[in-house]
């Protein structure tokens, strides 16, 4: 028989119409996780991945038994560790106008930290600004206030300055800022903003971060507009946020990153504390995809064996 001539008809397997079901179905459900997951390409479910960082603050409670040494540190992880807090006052409170002092635990001493880190390579110190709240020298407590310099220059060169040496003598590597009242913030993104940019450019420190919460996200937000490109990492509080399951953090953590730099932004736990605990903290945070994780801190998880920071990392490790 002569053969026909054109397109020849290839045999159809019985597995196909299989196959062909099962990549419709896949397809429907990434289109479901973009959906479900705004502004992250549907990374929450489909590419959730993470870092090595753990940002751990440290000193803020005043216990004068603390020591660097008591923090577990993992070879395979990356810590940053702001000491906290320096503060633009004296021991009475009075504001100095940019000439800021160290009133973190007195156990963490100059000589501690320097030994610390050259124990410990893959460990970064960092001077933390503010805070919430001071403890006073008559034993007493005030809120600490960002206030508008009568002049942003002569406020920056005293913080430069200030800053400059207490870099020198703990040998610290960056700032973070953890101005958390703030009565007025008409000169708080010139002021933070200089300050950032001079020492960086000087090369008196190499990490920046900040720690906003929801009260005070607009404020950090115009200082990461128009200062982002000199910050390093987005501390955001969410522990602060009063937020009560996975859903909920995921969400916040996907609004929060529309006003920083995903890439640079950190989900929180509170050691002991407010919001996601444990295991419900650590499964929202399997489901993002994260340059690590903050902790606040030290102090309280000193009590609980580190508890907390032990489960970080051991995520983090995985």
């Amino acid at each position: 028989m002569a053969q026909r001539r054109g397109i020849q008809l290839p045999r159809v397997s019985a597995m196909q119409p299989v196959l062909l079901m099962i990549l419709c179905m896949m397809a429907i459900n990434a289109a479901y996780a973009l959906r479900q997951f705004p502004g992250t390409g549907g990374r929450a479910l489909l590419q959730s991945s993470h870092g090595n960082l753990i940002v751990d603050y440290i000193g803020a409670s005043g216990a004068s038994d603390l020591q660097f040494t008591d923090l577990p540190i993992s070879a395979s992880l990356q810590y940053i560790l702001p000491l906290s807090f320096a503060i633009d006052a004296d021991a009475s409170g009075n504001t100095q106008n940019g000439n800021f002092n160290a009133f973190w635990a007195s156990s963490l001493t100059p000589q501690s930290a320097q030994s610390f880190k050259q124990s410990n390579p893959n460990v970064k110190l960092l001077v933390s600004l503010a805070g919430f709240s001071q403890f006073l020298s008559d034993g007493t407590t005030r809120n600490v206030d960002w206030y508008d310099p009568p002049s942003t220059d002569t406020w920056i060169s005293n913080a430069v300055s200030s800053i400059s040496n207490l870099v020198s003598q703990y040998s610290l590597d960056g700032v973070d800022v953890d101005y958390e009242n703030f009565p007025t913030s008409a000169t708080f993104t010139t002021c933070i903003g200089g300050l950032i940019s001079q020492l960086k450019s000087s090369g008196t420190i190499s990490i920046a971060s900040i720690a906003p919460f929801g009260a005070t996200i607009s404020i950090y937000a115009d200082l990461f507009a128009n200062f982002g490109s000199s910050i390093d990492y987005v501390n955001y509080q969410f522990y602060a946020d009063g937020l009560a399951s996975q859903s909920d953090f995921i969400s916040r953590y996907n609004t929060v990153a529309g006003s920083f730099d995903a890439s640079k932004l950190l989900p929180s736990v509170e050691a002991a504390g407010r919001g996601l605990q444990g295991s419900d903290f650590i499964g929202a945070a399997q489901q993002l995809t994260i340059p690590g994780i903050m902790i606040f801190n030290v102090d309280n998880d000193k009590g609980s064996g580190f508890s907390t920071e032990q489960a970080v990392a051991s995520f983090l490790s995985t």
